[in-house]
């Protein structure tokens, strides 16, 4: 019989410095990441843009997200009506506008994967 593993659960975040690329989760060496909820504030009191990319160490291509996507003042992102599946090394980044104040956080379950050994730079 084998014995099931379960998920390590956790939640990460950041507050972004406005114009500076910050990665938020980076998944680690040896697991697969299921990202279930990507969540970014504007705690600013004029409507800010952000941008979110998913680096793939696989091909170590960028793609976007969510490009310059404008959240009102004092509003909110929420990105869970589906998932990210994240390997070794891949990274959630986010670049937020001039003059903004925002804030992020991005919750995965983490699974061993002795496959994916895959070595963080």
């Amino acid at each position: 019989m084998t014995q099931a593993i379960l998920p390590r659960l956790k939640s990460v975040g950041e507050n972004l410095t406005a114009t500076v690329e910050t990665t938020v989760y980076t998944c680690p060496p040896n697991f697969t990441a299921r990202v279930d909820l990507v969540f970014v504030t504007n705690n600013t009191n004029g409507n800010k843009a952000i941008t979110i990319k998913w680096y793939d160490n696989t091909t170590d291509t960028d793609y976007f997200i969510s490009p310059s996507y404008v959240i009102s003042a004092y509003g909110f992102l929420q990105l869970s009506d589906g998932y990210l599946i994240m390997n070794a090394n891949d990274k959630l980044k986010f670049t937020s506008e001039t003059a903004s104040t925002m804030s992020a956080v991005v919750s995965v379950a983490e699974f061993f994967d002795p496959a994916n050994p895959n070595v963080v730079t």
